[in-house]
């Protein structure tokens, strides 16, 4: 046995010796790129030599400032690099090179004017295998920024559209297997603000059809511009803007919203073009979205692939004696190629706290709702009651939802009468727990309806 163990030993040493028999030096150089990379590294150094300086787009998912995309569908990608040159006429430039064999080439230069390279997306807006460049560039103004299509054909670059543009999306609007360029337009007066389609004819982009915005829109928030479906699976364009104050707002005049509200418009092909299937044609507006609760929007709420639309509502405080809203009702509803609405369901929308609770009908116009957090932190608790609305009558409570924090959340979420809402948040930062209050008043669910009824508020992205 001491001898099996001498030659194992043996065998380890000689097995190591031949594991370190490189340098030093080699075993803490950084890896070597291949070949083919060096060499287009070489390439790209040509530009940044004669004066040139990296310029990656700025927004977007593609902000790398050099990006590998197969433009012409062949199965090999090329490099598209973003770069400035000052003293050039044009001085932002984005190069493609192409492989070929084991070196590279500059197949394309696209050359623009402005302060920055914006926005890049490579999309096939033809048909063909072959994916065009759509670029946003930058102006001299933050807020100014032009929108350019680009086919890349044997070596030859062609403009296919230029516009000056607020934001846009790429989608399928018309279903005809082929992407299009939806561009919503806003200014200084009404006739500007619109939205326009730009479909692919006879080799360039055209402008195949515009609808207008609502009346009294203001602008567009962040991430005001999404796409998504109406019901049957139509595709469609949800435009989020901000909302002015005359109009359907002048019956809110003696109120709390004093704010700009929001309002959407959704925008869908219809009989052969781009319309606003939302848009009241007496009003000139989409009365039906305007909303002057603006914490949440357009988003697929229950998750079935159907775009809902909030229209939030007040909740009772009954012993409040201020006029601002502290707690909203948000009905959600999806709407059809006709512009109708159809009613989803009905939640209180907790976004301080992350979470939303689908209400059962015979909730709605019987409860209230108040907060008690705990002072320091670490327990947020939102109570619901019941009450008919009688203001001689004391609301009754029911239930209540704890957000709970910090090292003794386990603690809490387990004290007597409280259970959990979430199943697998054992390594999670916050708990949900709620417990039943004693009431007369029989609200119709159990621990389980309670956990059905109750989400978390996802991002877009989550």
């Amino acid at each position: 046995m001491k001898k099996l163990r001498l030659l194992l030993a043996a065998g380890l040493l000689v097995l190591l010796t031949g594991c370190f028999s490189q340098s030093v030096d080699d075993l803490y150089a950084p890896p070597r790129a291949p070949d083919d990379y060096l060499k287009l590294d070489n390439k790209i150094n040509e530009v940044l030599s004669a004066g040139g300086e990296y310029a990656a787009p700025l927004t977007g998912d593609l902000t790398q400032k050099v990006q590998l995309q197969d433009l012409n569908g062949d199965g090999v990608p090329e490099a598209i690099a973003f770069f400035r040159v000052s003293s050039s006429e044009r001085p932002l430039k984005i190069y493609i090179y192409r492989q070929m064999g084991e070196d590279y080439e500059v197949a394309a230069i696209i050359e623009g004017e402005g302060s920055a390279i914006n926005y890049v997306a490579y999309e096939n807006l033809d048909g063909d295998r072959n994916k065009e460049i759509i670029v946003s560039w930058q102006m001299m103004s933050d807020q100014n920024h032009s929108l350019t299509a680009y086919s890349i054909r044997n070596g030859e670059v062609l403009e296919l559209m230029r516009t000056n543009y607020t934001s846009f999306q790429v989608c399928d609007l018309d279903q005809d297997g082929q992407d299009e360029i939806v561009v919503v337009q806003t200014g200084a007066t009404e006739e500007s603000n619109r939205v326009e389609l730009y479909n692919y004819r006879d080799g360039l982009l055209e402008l195949d059809s515009s609808a207008p915005l609502s009346k009294n829109v203001n602008g567009l928030p962040d991430g005001g511009v999404k796409t998504g479906y109406l019901q049957d699976n139509i595709p469609a364009v949800f435009v989020s803007s901000v909302y002015g104050y005359p109009g359907s707002a002048q019956e809110y005049a003696d109120t709390a919203y004093h704010e700009a509200g929001h309002i959407t418009d959704v925008f869908a092909w219809k009989n052969n073009r781009i319309q606003n299937i939302t848009l009241d044609p007496e009003t000139g507006e989409s009365d039906s979205t305007i909303r002057w609760y603006t914490n949440v929007g357009a988003k697929d709420i229950n998750h079935d692939g159907i775009m809902e639309l909030p229209k939030p509502f007040a909740l009772p405080e009954p012993n409040s004696t201020s006029i601002a809203v502290n707690f909203w009702g948000i009905h959600w509803r999806q709407y059809d190629l006709d512009g109708q609405s159809h009613q989803v369901f009905t939640t209180y929308y907790n976004d301080k706290d992350g979470w939303y609770f689908i209400l059962p009908k015979e909730w709605e116009d019987h409860i209230t709702i108040s907060r008690s957090d705990m002072v320091g932190g670490g327990e947020r608790a939102v109570i619901f009651y019941y009450w008919e609305g009688d203001e001689s009558v004391d609301p009754s409570p029911f239930l209540v939802v704890y957000t709970l924090s910090g090292d003794n959340r386990f603690m809490r979420a387990n004290m007597s009468g409280r259970f959990r809402l979430m199943a697998g948040d054992d390594d999670s930062d916050i708990i949900y727990a709620a417990r039943f209050i004693q009431n007369e008043w029989d609200c119709g669910l159990d621990e389980n309806g309670v956990r059905s009824h109750f989400a978390l508020i996802t991002n877009d992205w989550s």
